[in-house]
């Protein structure tokens, strides 16, 4: 019998070794980086966060704020709190059941660096 906390810490770490995974297509990009957040080796473009794992094993993940929302109201993700404030553009998603999460997961850290690379453009210098 494993503890509640046991589970969450493999739940944890399996959902990092995905996301690892899938986080290394990125690597070749120009600007995309890895550093720590809350825990968890994250994604960034820059300076900014795209996406990490969150102390669920669940990924939370930057994306416009109307795809969030409707992630959140189709039941696919939750609403990610700072504080006591409910942000509007990080949205936590689950791994899927099944084979867990890679093209669910795949398209929306795809979709997290398209909305990086339109929040922070290449300056004129470094196209």
């Amino acid at each position: 019998m494993t503890s509640d906390v046991t589970e969450r810490r493999l739940r944890r770490r399996a959902a990092q070794q995905l996301f690892d995974e899938l986080s290394d297509d990125y690597f070749n990009q120009p600007r995309v980086n890895r550093a720590r957040m809350f825990g968890s080796e994250g994604l960034r473009l820059d300076t900014k966060f795209l996406a990490f794992i969150g102390r669920e094993g669940q990924m939370i993940i930057k994306l416009p704020s109307a795809q969030a929302k409707a992630l959140v109201s189709a039941g696919e993700g939750s609403a990610v709190r700072a504080g006591r404030t409910t942000t509007r553009e990080w949205v936590g998603v689950p791994a899927a059941p099944r084979r867990p999460g890679v093209e669910p997961w795949r398209n929306l850290i795809a979709d997290a660096y398209d909305y990086a690379a339109v929040l922070m453009p290449l300056s004129t210098t470094e196209q």
